[in-house]
C-alpha cells in the first residue's frame, strides 16, 4: 500500500507540475490575444481549483503513506487519569512505574511515549525535545489564546523575563479558567529548570534509570520533583514485552485525560489521526457504584473526531479494568458487567468490550 500510494503521490506531483506550465502559458497568451470572444474563454479556464483538489489528496496521501510504511500496528491506549491505564501498559510490556508512570495520588504521565518492542535489546529510551519555536507555539501559545491574556509571546525570554498578565475578569467560568491559568503558571514559574532542554538536539538516548524523569511529574513515592517533561514533546520506550507472540506492535501511551492542560484534546486527536491505528479505551468502574459520564461521552466524542472518514467503531475496543476485592478500588466485577450492558445506550460504539484486571 506505501508503494501505491508513493506511484499515486509522484504522478499527481507530475500533474501538478504540468497544470503550473499549462497556466503559465494561459497567463502569456491572455497577455497577447485582442480578441475579445478568446480572451473571454481563456478567463474561463479554472485551473486552480484543480491544483487545489491535488494539494488535498496529496496531504491525505501523505498521511496514509506514513501510517501504511511503518513497520509496527500502533495500539493507542486511551482514557481519563486513574483508570489503570499505566497498570494495562506495564502488564503488557513488562516495564515498571519506573519507565511507565503510575500512582494513586495526582496525574503522573506527563507526556505522550511509545513503547516498541525489541527481543533482542535492553530497555532504553529516547527522547525528543520541544525547540524553542515548537513550546512557545504548540504549549504556550494557546493558553494565551484560550484565557484570552493578549499577545502571545514571541520569544522564549519574553515569555520569561515578563509576568503573566492577570485573568481577565469577564472570562466565562470561574474553576476551570483558574486552574488552567494554574498549570501554565507551571510552565512559568519551572522554566529554569526545564529551559536547556528546549535547546537540546533529538532524539537524546537515555538509559533505563532516567526514563522517568522524562516522561512523569513526580517520583514513584509521588513526590512532586520533575520538570524535564515540560520541554519534551514524546518519548520512544523499547524494551523487549514479556509475550513472545505479541508479534510487532507498538504501544501508545497518552496522559490520561481529565487535567486542565490546554490542547491536550487536540494533541490526542492529532495522535489517533496520525499515529495510531488501533484505540485501547481503559475505563474503571468504581465498586461503590458507577455509570457512564458526560466526560466518557466527550472522550469517545474526541477520539471520534481523529479520523471522520474511518468510523471509530471499527478500530476501537473498551477494556473494562476489572478490580478483586482486595483492590484499593474493591470488587467491581457487577459494575463492569452494567458498564457494558448500557455502552450501547451512550451511543460508544465499539468492536468490542472486554473486561480484564488491567
Amino acid at each position: 500500500l506505501a508503494d501505491k500510494i508513493a506511484t499515486t503521490t509522484a504522478n499527481l506531483a507530475t500533474l501538478s507540475q504540468a497544470l503550473q506550465n499549462l497556466e503559465a502559458h494561459r497567463q502569456h497568451i491572455l497577455a497577447q490575444v485582442d480578441d475579445e470572444s478568446s480572451y473571454g474563454r481563456l478567463q474561463e479556464i479554472d485551473l486552480a481549483s484543480i491544483q487545489n483538489h491535488i494539494a488535498i489528496e496529496l496531504r491525505s496521501l501523505a498521511q496514509l503513506q506514513q501510517r501504511f510504511a511503518r513497520n509496527t500496528l500502533n495500539i493507542g491506549v486511551v482514557g481519563r487519569a486513574r483508570q489503570g491505564k499505566s497498570r494495562f501498559l506495564q502488564s503488557l510490556t513488562g516495564l515498571t512505574a519506573a519507565e511507565i508512570p503510575d500512582g494513586d495520588r495526582q496525574h503522573c504521565t506527563g507526556v505522550r511515549s511509545t513503547i516498541h518492542h525489541n527481543p533482542s535489546s535492553d530497555i532504553y529510551g529516547e527522547v525528543w525535545f520541544h525547540s524553542e519555536r515548537s513550546f512557545l507555539e504548540e504549549v504556550i501559545a494557546p493558553y494565551y489564546e484560550q484565557l484570552r491574556l493578549g499577545a502571545k509571546p514571541i520569544t522564549l525570554a519574553e515569555f520569561t523575563s515578563n509576568p503573566l498578565p492577570p485573568l481577565p475578569r469577564e472570562l466565562p467560568g470561574y474553576a476551570e479558567p483558574g486552574a488552567m491559568y494554574e498549570h501554565l503558571g507551571r510552565y512559568h514559574v519551572h522554566i529554569d529548570k526545564y529551559r536547556h532542554l528546549l535547546r537540546s538536539p533529538s532524539p537524546r538516548k537515555i538509559p533505563r534509570e532516567e526514563i522517568r524523569e522524562y516522561v512523569a511529574q513526580d517520583t514513584t513515592d509521588g513526590q512532586r520533583v520533575f520538570f524535564n517533561y515540560l520541554a519534551v514533546r514524546e518519548v520512544k520506550i523499547v524494551c523487549s514485552f514479556p509475550h513472545a507472540d505479541v508479534g510487532q506492535i507498538a504501544l501508545v501511551d497518552m496522559p490520561g485525560l481529565g487535567d486542565t492542560g490546554v490542547g491536550d484534546a487536540e494533541r490526542l486527536v492529532k495522535t489517533l489521526g496520525n499515529d495510531v491505528d488501533v484505540v485501547l479505551f481503559v475505563r474503571m468502574p468504581k465498586s461503590s457504584g458507577d455509570y457512564w459520564a458526560d466526560v466518557d461521552v466527550r472522550l469517545y466524542d474526541t477520539a471520534r473526531a481523529a479520523l471522520v472518514d474511518l468510523p471509530l467503531e471499527l478500530w476501537s475496543f473498551m477494556v473494562l479494568n476489572r478490580t478483586a476485592a482486595d483492590s484499593k478500588n474493591g470488587d467491581n466485577f457487577n459494575n463492569c458487567k452494567d458498564l457494558a450492558d448500557t455502552l450501547a445506550e451512550k451511543h460508544i460504539k465499539v468492536v468490542d468490550c472486554a473486561i480484564a484486571n488491567c
